[in-house]
């Protein structure tokens, strides 16, 4: 069977599924499929852990409370759905829900709002997702976070920092 009509089954099987409600979870959150035609993006639902602002965290903000050291809820997250329609979720915030997009070449964003005792924070997380020599999947990128301290969608103050993720129980 040729390619582009296996992913295009690939894709209608997947339609709409969730990693609760699909046989093999793998099959339909991997974006570019088992093939390595792009690189092999790894599949990106599942369990992720965070490390964030260990490398970089620049902010021009005096609002109490927010800082790298107060940003405690960047901490692990889940990727739930099936390729091109995520959404996660942060273990912290787990009534909150993150719009997640990921291209066949492994670009990742997540982008959500959070309440926060500064004003409305409106986060965006990028960057690469792969698979080390290891083979451990692994996302590395960068954050921006915007703080809306008055409730005027205006963003009055930012923080911007590294980040990575790696694939939880492989």
């Amino acid at each position: 069977m040729n390619r582009p009509i296996a992913c295009l089954l690939a894709l209608l099987a997947c339609d709409g599924a969730d990693s609760a409600d699909t046989a093999n979870p793998d099959d339909c959150s991997d974006p570019d499929g088992g093939g390595g035609d792009t690189g092999n993006i790894p599949a990106v639902a599942g369990d992720w852990t965070v490390s964030f602002a260990a490398g970089y965290w620049d902010d021009n903000c005096t609002a109490d409370d927010f800082d790298s050291s107060s940003e405690q809820w960047i901490g692990p997250f889940t990727v739930i759905g099936a390729y091109p329609s995520y959404r996660a979720e942060f273990q912290d915030l787990p009534d909150e829900r993150w719009e997640v997009a990921v291209d066949l070449r492994g670009g990742f964003t997540m982008t959500g709002e959070v309440d926060h005792e500064a004003g409305t924070i409106y986060a965006n997380f990028g960057g690469l997702v792969y698979t080390d020599a290891t083979g451990r999947a692994g996302i590395d990128g960068s954050a921006f976070l915007g703080l809306d301290v008055d409730a005027d969608t205006v963003i009055d103050c930012f923080g911007r920092a590294t980040w990575s993720a790696n694939k939880s129980g492989l």
